[in-house]
C-alpha cells in the first residue's frame, strides 16, 4: 500500500491547523495578523498567537510579554494528532476507492 494518500490528508490537516493559528492570530490581536507578523505601526497593541489555545501575548501601553511553552506544546500536540487522524482517513478512502469494482480511474 502507498502512503501518497496518508501524506495528503497528514498536510493537509498541518495546513488546516496552520490557517486556523493565522485566522486566530489576526482575530485575537488588536491590529490583526500584519501586527503578529511585524508589519503594523499600531501603538500599544497586544499581538497574541495560538489556537485552540493562546500561547503568546505581548505588548499594550504597560507592556507585557508572556509564553506558555505548556500550551505551545499542546496546540502542537493538537495539530499533529489531527493530521494523523486526517492521514489515515484520507488513506482509508483512497483503500475503498481502489476496492470498488469497474473502477477503471488512474489514482
Amino acid at each position: 500500500m502507498r502512503p501518497r494518500a496518508f501524506i495528503l490528508g497528514f498536510l493537509s490537516g498541518l495546513i488546516l491547523f496552520v490557517a486556523l493559528n493565522l485566522l486566530a492570530a489576526h482575530l485575537q490581536s488588536d491590529c490583526g495578523l500584519p501586527a503578529v507578523l511585524g508589519f503594523s505601526a499600531c501603538a500599544d497593541d497586544i499581538r497574541r498567537a495560538g489556537f485552540p489555545f493562546l500561547f503568546w501575548e505581548e505588548g499594550g501601553f504597560a507592556y507585557r510579554s508572556n509564553f506558555y511553552p505548556a500550551m505551545l506544546i499542546v496546540d502542537t500536540a493538537i495539530a499533529l494528532g489531527g493530521s494523523v487522524i486526517a492521514g489515515f482517513v484520507a488513506q482509508r478512502i483512497a483503500a475503498r476507492r481502489r476496492a470498488v469494482p469497474g473502477d477503471e480511474s488512474p489514482g
